[in-house]
């Protein structure tokens, strides 16, 4: 009955969803991933990742990603991350990318609730575009707030987040970039194996188009060395 009840109230959410995806560009981003939790507070992650777009383009990115992370206390970590990736272009054919990540996130909990505030600089190359500008890297400080709550005696973690992307390269025109708001639930089987699924929305708020809305899906495996 438990399990009946929140599949319910999954449709319920997205239900209330519905009238903002009408209209707009929806796709799917599914990843799957192994995370090791290696000695002296070290760990290692490595995520695949595709992303799908409604529109009858289909497959328009897959990428890889290396993640090396270290805990610098009970509430603080840091992390540096490598991303390659290969995405479709004006031209329809894929061309390489790559982005290269260093992060720090803090979290700290009240009562049920979680709160995880993670900044993260990134810089990204590619290797297609039309004319010089679009050689020239792209760097951005990404803001991700999330808010979790740990319902009692359950394996269900719902979730929301809110992040910013604050652009940093010399020709910008505008002081944000992009705002991506989302929803997401993750359920732990067990200590080696979890799912996370929910909905993501691009440039949601503050009068912003939404662009594009993201069923997510994921699975991550986690190993103890």
């Amino acid at each position: 009955m438990r399990i009946l009840r929140r599949t319910l109230l999954v449709f319920i959410f997205l239900g209330l969803l519905s009238p903002l995806l009408r209209g707009q560009e929806t796709g799917e981003w599914v990843s799957a991933g192994i995370n090791f939790n290696l000695p002296k507070k070290f760990s290692f992650k490595v995520v695949n990742s595709e992303r799908f777009i409604n529109t009858g383009l289909g497959l328009v990115k897959f990428l890889f990603q290396f993640e090396g992370g270290y805990k610098i206390s009970k509430h603080f970590d840091v992390a540096l991350i490598y991303r390659t990736a290969w995405r479709i272009e004006n031209d329809g054919a894929f061309h390489y990318r790559d982005k290269l990540m260093a992060e720090f996130s803090a979290d700290q909990s009240l009562g049920r609730f979680g709160f995880t505030n993670r900044l993260r600089y990134q810089r990204r190359t590619r290797s297609y575009g039309s004319d010089e500008w679009s050689h020239i890297p792209l760097q951005h400080i990404r803001d991700k707030v999330t808010v979790d709550y740990d319902i009692k005696k359950s394996k269900f973690t719902p979730a929301v987040f809110c992040e910013v992307f604050f652009p940093l390269y010399p020709f910008k025109t505008r002081t944000i970039d992009e705002i991506r708001l989302g929803a997401d639930v993750k359920y732990k089987f067990n200590k080696h194996n979890a799912v996370k699924g929910g909905v993501m929305m691009q440039n949601g708020v503050v009068g912003l188009p939404i662009s594009t809305v993201w069923f997510r899906m994921g699975y991550t495996y986690y190993l103890k060395l």
